[in-house]
């Protein structure tokens, strides 16, 4: 048992996911290969044991942001966080849903560059768990964001931002700004309580 008694039981998710965000710009420049678990714990401020406490190994450590347990902690972080702002102030809502998404495609784009690095199949597995865990919780998050869009809509919407994802994980060009402004565009473009204008409609 770690930690001392009368302690409560450590967060071992969160704190997986501080040491990958030290860790994710290193293998974003160094790669996979490159980068060794010295590096890692140095750039974690840990020792090499310390790390090896919570990544067996190199490929459980640079494949993290991939980790479905981390990401549905996001997803439930998120939603405890701004779930009341439907009710409150639904622009503040899209934005807080943007920054959201946003983030994390940023922390997890390292972890996708890294299956890529390591071959194909480790890649289009990785990508699939993410994509069908992220289609089938993006439509109850994007519903706090936007709460009067049609189930239509939200199923549209999804798919759009699916496409905005993952040119986000493996376009090295796109930075987070342009993705939050893609995302923007497609999320404020939804339509809300209305009719759908036609084109050429006055």
């Amino acid at each position: 048992m770690f930690g001392k008694p009368g302690r409560p039981p450590e967060d071992r998710v969160q704190r997986k996911r501080e040491i990958w965000t030290a860790v994710a710009p290193l293998i974003e420049k160094l790669g996979v290969r490159n980068l060794t678990m010295r590096q890692a714990a140095a750039a974690s401020f840990m020792s090499l044991g310390g790390l090896y406490h919570y990544f067996p190994n190199k490929r459980a450590l640079v494949l993290f942001g991939t980790d479905q347990e981390a990401l549905e902690r996001s997803c439930s972080d998120f939603k405890a966080r701004c779930g009341h702002l439907k009710d409150i102030d639904p622009e503040a809502s899209v934005e807080a849903f943007v920054q959201f998404i946003a983030g994390e495609t940023a922390f997890s784009r390292p972890a996708v560059l890294a299956a890529l690095e390591l071959g194909a199949e480790e890649f289009l597995t990785r990508l699939e768990t993410n994509m069908t865990f992220g289609l089938e919780g993006f439509t109850q998050t994007l519903r706090l964001a936007v709460p009067d869009a049609g189930e239509r809509d939200l199923q549209a919407v999804a798919k759009a931002v699916r496409r905005l994802f993952f040119a986000g994980l493996v376009d090295r060009s796109m930075t987070r700004r342009e993705f939050e402004d893609d995302l923007r565009a497609v999320v404020k473009g939804m339509p809300v309580g209305r009719k759908p204008q036609l084109a050429g409609a006055g």
